[in-house]
């Protein structure tokens, strides 16, 4: 009987110095990893970036499919936010993003703020990426991390793969892809807002993805109806200085007065015939799209009607799905497909186009 009444304390006594020990640790943690991906800088900062893909990488969301998403504004760039709520509740936002290389994001879940600090350095064939995250442990979690190695195991082990699900998405969402060249169609009259922003060719896609969402907000929260799938105007891409001029669209059914001084206003763009490709995949394939779109139209001998706008219309997009590789874009740029030449303005390329002074976008 005392030997059972010596274990006991024993016991007793080992329960209550393990707790003692676990709840004088350290109450914070900074992990730090990093992975090597086969892809170009802009590519990968570009998915970690729209926080609408960590759907489709981060471990603690993977792992907890009783939790719903949204992404209120802006899904890329500063100021970016994603909500939650189900089994946990939180926010994700992004504090800022700096020159396609560095990253930072805000995580407030359950009034415990976790960050992520984001580098990405070209390197030989690819990207390096160095993630570091820092954050608070209650006592569940450091009673965790005690018996399972450390905190550098435990939390560790949550990002290791969280980083390994990001070379896998970006491997199958980015790399998955195809381009179809179909016929001449007709494009019809469109009345739609838009969004005018100017950017460099290299940011292209980024932009895009920043301005998209904040028009499909603004219909939402401005309760008006939406007329068509989302579509890009691009009024000129300059090869030579890498400078586009475009603007996000959105279909409406009647004309709209939007108040002076906004960033969105109202556009009529007119008929034409065009030459659609089809892109099923990731934006960052767009460019090559147009080369096969164009290359059909030299090989055709049509007349390349440059002083109309090539436009990309968003069939299936980042509102759809997260999955990029599920992402559908036509392409229409416009032709005269006959030997009847109607009278144009003798332009050399749509990048030459001169283009109006555009609003200021915050």
């Amino acid at each position: 009987m005392k030997i059972l009444q010596y274990l006991l304390l024993l016991l007793v006594l080992f329960a209550f110095g393990t707790a003692v020990f676990v709840a004088t640790q350290k109450p914070t943690y900074s992990v730090t990893r990093s992975i090597f991906i086969k892809n170009p800088r802009q590519v990968v900062f570009d998915y970690v970036d729209n926080i609408r893909n960590w759907e489709t990488f981060a471990s603690w969301i993977l792992d907890d499919s009783g939790v719903n998403y949204t992404y209120p504004g802006n899904a890329a760039g500063k100021g970016a936010t994603a909500k939650w709520s189900g089994n946990r509740e939180g926010t994700l936002l992004t504090k800022n993003a700096v020159d396609q290389k560095y990253l930072f994001n805000e995580m407030n879940e359950d009034g415990r703020i976790t960050t992520f600090q984001w580098q990405f350095k070209d390197s030989a064939g690819g990207t390096k990426i160095t993630y570091t995250i820092k954050g608070k442990l209650d006592f569940n979690s450091k009673a965790k991390a005690f018996f399972k190695g450390g905190v550098q195991s435990t939390m560790g082990n949550v990002y290791d793969r969280t980083l390994l699900n990001l070379k896998n998405a970006i491997q199958k969402e980015i790399n998955t892809y195809s381009i179809k060249v179909d016929k001449a169609v007709d494009r019809p009259r469109i009345m739609c807002l838009k969004q005018y922003a100017r950017c460099s060719d290299n940011d292209v896609t980024r932009t895009i993805k920043t301005l998209l969402p904040r028009m499909q907000y603004f219909f939402d929260k401005n309760k008006i109806t939406r007329n068509g799938k989302p579509f890009i105007v691009y009024h000129q891409y300059d090869r030579a200085t890498h400078q586009v001029a475009l603007s996000v669209c959105m279909p409406v059914r009647d004309s709209i007065r939007i108040e002076e001084g906004s960033d969105i206003t109202f556009m009529v763009y007119p008929p034409f015939k065009a030459l659609k490709t089809t892109l099923k995949g990731d934006y960052s394939h767009s460019q090559q799209a147009w080369k096969k779109g164009l290359h059909f139209i030299n090989q055709k001998k049509w007349l390349r009607l440059t002083h109309l706008n090539i436009t990309e219309v968003y069939q299936k997009s980042m509102e759809d799905t997260p999955h990029p590789s599920e992402w559908v874009t036509e392409i229409y740029i416009p032709v005269q497909p006959t030997n009847a030449r109607v009278a144009a303005p003798i332009i050399s390329d749509t990048s030459r186009t001169q283009v109006p002074k555009p609003p200021v976008v915050e």
